[in-house]
C-alpha cells in the first residue's frame, strides 16, 4: 500500500510539471527574446483624411433679386361686334393664329345692310335731282322777283325750298354712310398685330352690340409680372435686366418696362413688369397664365466666394472647416450671402487669408488631421 502510494504521487508531480512546461513554451516569445512578452505594442497615429483647400476669392458678381410672378399679355385688345341682328355667317380665324392689322376675322351675313345701302344711295340721287330743280326754281324766283313780276312772298317760298332740298340731301347722304358704316361692321378686322388668344364667336350666332367676339394680344408682347416687397421695389427701375425659368426649363429674358406705383394694401406687394424678348419669348415655352421664378439684375457688387461644396450644414447652420497651423481642421461659422453658379457668397465668419477645406469637408469633424493635397482646376466659381 505505502508503495502504490509514492508511485501515485510520482505520476501526478511528472503531470503537473509537463503542464508547466507547456504553459511557459505557450508564453514564451517567437523571437527568442525573454523580455519582449512584457512589451506591448505601440499605439499608431490615426490616419489623416486627404482633403484640398481654397483661399476664398473675392469676385464681381450680379446684384440680383429673386422674384416671382405670372407671366400676361402686355396688352390685349377685345374684338367684339358692331352690328345687331344679323348672323354670324363666316369665320376665318382660331385660337393661336398670329393676325396683323386689318386681317379679316369674320364675317356678318350683310345681304340685308347691302340692301339698305343701294335704298340709301338712290335716296341720295333723288334728294341730289330735288336741290338741282330746287336750286333752279330759287334762281328765277330771284330774277322775277327783281322785275316784279313775281311777288316777293313767292320768291321767298322758292328760296326756302332750295334750302329745304339741299337738307333732305345732307340728311339722306348721313343715313348711306351710317349704312355704308353698318356694312363695314358686317366685316370683323383685327385692330392690331398680335395672336388671337381666345374667341367666343359661332358660327350661325346673331350677337348683340357690343358681344365679344376675340380676344387678341396685342403685338404678342408678353410680361412678367415680378411680385416684390416695398423694400425691394424701392431698389427696381425700369430698364433693368431680367430672367425668368419658364416650365420646360428654358429662360426668357427682358428689361424692367415699368414699376407700380402702388403697394397692394392688403399682401403689401408691388409689382416690376417686364416686358420679355418678343425673339426670346418666340423661342421658349413662354405663355400667357404661366408662373414664373426668376431674378431681377441691379447691378455688380465685389463678393468674397467659396465653392458651395465647402459649405457644410451642421445644426441647422451653415459651417466651413478653416485649416490650421497644426494641420487641423477648425469649424467655423460662417454668414451665406448670394449664391451664383458653383459659388456661394460668405458674408461672414473668414477672411480670404485663412484656407478653407474645399473637397471633402463633409467627412470631417472638427479637431480633424487632414492631408492636403492640390485641388483640381474648377474654373471659375461662377
Amino acid at each position: 500500500m505505502k508503495v502504490g502510494r509514492t508511485v501515485r504521487a510520482w505520476l501526478i508531480g511528472i503531470a503537473v510539471a509537463v503542464v508547466m512546461a507547456v504553459g511557459a513554451a505557450e508564453l514564451r516569445p517567437k523571437g527568442g527574446d525573454p523580455s519582449a512578452a512584457a512589451v506591448k505594442p505601440a499605439a499608431q497615429p490615426a490616419t489623416a483624411l486627404t482633403v484640398s483647400v481654397v483661399h476664398p476669392e473675392r469676385v464681381e458678381w450680379p446684384e440680383v433679386i429673386q422674384a416671382s410672378g405670372t407671366i400676361a399679355p402686355w396688352q390685349e385688345a377685345i374684338v367684339g361686334s358692331e352690328v345687331a341682328g344679323l348672323r354670324l355667317a363666316e369665320l376665318m380665324v382660331d385660337v393661336g393664329d398670329e393676325v396683323t392689322k386689318g386681317q379679316l376675322l369674320a364675317r356678318f351675313d350683310d345681304a340685308t345692310t347691302l340692301a339698305m345701302v343701294r335704298q340709301s344711295e338712290a335716296a341720295v340721287s333723288e334728294a341730289e335731282a330735288n336741290v338741282a330743280e330746287a336750286e333752279a326754281n330759287a334762281q328765277r324766283a330771284e330774277r322775277l322777283g327783281k322785275t316784279g313780276a313775281l311777288s316777293q312772298q313767292d320768291a321767298t317760298q322758292y328760296l326756302t325750298r332750295g334750302r329745304t332740298a339741299k337738307a333732305q340731301l345732307e340728311s339722306a347722304k348721313a343715313r348711306l354712310h351710317s349704312q355704308q358704316l353698318a356694312l363695314q361692321y358686317t366685316r370683323v378686322v383685327a385692330p392690331d398685330d398680335g395672336v388671337i388668344s381666345s374667341r367666343k364667336a359661332m358660327l350661325g350666332m346673331v350677337a348683340a352690340p357690343g358681344t365679344e367676339l376675340f380676344r387678341l394680344v396685342r403685338q404678342n408682347r408678353l410680361e412678367w409680372r415680378a411680385e416684390l416687397t416695398g423694400a425691394q421695389l424701392a431698389q427696381v427701375h425700369a430698364g433693368d435686366e431680367a430672367s425668368v425659368q419658364l416650365a420646360d426649363r428654358t429662360v426668357a429674358h427682358g428689361r424692367v418696362r415699368q414699376v407700380a406705383p402702388v403697394i397692394e394694401e392688403n399682401t403689401r406687394i408691388g409689382v416690376a413688369y417686364v416686358e420679355l424678348d418678343r425673339g426670346e419669348s418666340a423661342n421658349t415655352a413662354a405663355r400667357a397664365g404661366m408662373y414664373g421664378t426668376g431674378t431681377i439684375t441691379l447691378g455688380q457688387r465685389v463678393a468674397l466666394t467659396l465653392p458651395s461644396d465647402a459649405i457644410v450644414m451642421r445644426d441647422g447652420h451653415e459651417y466651413v472647416f478653416v485649416l490650421g497651423p497644426d494641420g487641423r481642421v477648425v469649424l467655423t461659422k460662417v454668414d451665406i450671402g448670394r449664391r451664383f453658379g458653383n459659388g456661394v457668397e460668405i458674408s461672414g465668419g473668414v477672411t480670404d487669408a485663412q484656407q478653407v477645406v474645399a473637397a471633402g469637408a463633409a467627412f470631417l469633424n472638427d479637431a480633424d488631421a487632414v492631408r492636403v493635397v492640390p485641388a483640381p482646376p474648377s474654373g471659375n466659381q461662377t
